[in-house]
């Protein structure tokens, strides 16, 4: 996770704390309370922490420093653990939850420090896929989509800065870059209103999402960390660019810094 939602964690871990009554630390098997649509909120703004898609029983992920997921359930009045990873090598990274297959069964993939990548049965906690240990030497961003229409999900991900597209249900290789991105987050959409999604790179590139073509190269990049959003109700995707300075705001169809 980088400095600037380190800096953001940290911040709403300390009003999570200045608000919560003061008890003694749990021991491992008991439950932890905490105020249920806070921590949904984390779940929705931090890399190592996602909750389960429109789950009844509230359960949300999160990784920890010591290469550990733990997936906790939500029993109405605080959150109880049910269940821990192995050990996963090394710090984890990036957590999300979705449903990979579109059969109403969500996973677990997670990526760690050492260019891990797993993948987890939400329910049975079984291990379904994982890279080769030494098969990557770092994952920098990690997000999934449906980016070839096929109503599955693709896995998509930087690793020395080149983007590689995996077969989410197969854990199969289906497309890698041969040009380098120095980017540090990825997302998908239709930014610029064609009915057709994009693979924006915080780097500041912009390609299609099918073909992998370039549509567009920013002269600058966008941020550390990026999300879209209809910002000013036109209908169409801006790209959200943050860092520790500023946040920027881009239309993509123009070609232009928004509001600059």
């Amino acid at each position: 996770m980088n400095t600037f939602r380190w800096m953001l964690l940290t911040g709403a871990i300390v009003v999570l704390v200045a608000a919560a009554p003061r008890i003694r630390p749990p021991e491992p098997s008991e439950s932890v309370p905490f105020v249920h649509d806070p921590v949904k909120r984390l779940a929705s703004r931090f890399d190592t922490f996602a909750s389960v898609p429109g789950d009844p029983r509230g359960r949300i992920v999160y990784g920890t420093s010591r290469g550990y997921l733990h997936l906790l359930e939500f029993n109405g009045s605080r959150y109880q653990e049910i269940w821990v990873s192995p050990p996963l090598l090394s710090r984890i990274q990036k957590v999300l939850v979705a449903d990979l297959g579109n059969d109403g069964t969500c996973q677990i993939v997670a990526t760690n420090t050492r260019g891990g990548l797993y993948v987890y049965d939400v329910n049975t906690f079984a291990l379904l896929s994982r890279t080769q240990e030494t098969q990557f030497r770092s994952i920098e961003a990690m997000t999934v989509a449906d980016v070839d229409g096929d109503r599955r999900m693709e896995i998509l991900f930087l690793s020395e800065n080149r983007l590689f597209i995996f077969d989410a249900v197969h854990f199969v290789e289906k497309w890698r870059s041969d040009n380098l991105y120095r980017a540090t987050d990825i997302a998908v959409g239709d930014v610029d209103g064609d009915g057709q999604q994009e693979i924006v790179l915080s780097s500041g590139h912009v390609l299609d999402a099918a073909f992998r073509n370039l549509e567009w190269e920013n002269t600058t990049p966008f941020g550390e960390i990026i999300e879209l959003g209809d910002v000013d109700g036109d209908g169409k995707l801006e790209v959200i660019g943050g860092t520790t300075q500023a946040t920027t705001i881009w239309d993509v169809d123009e070609r232009r810094e928004k509001w600059d």
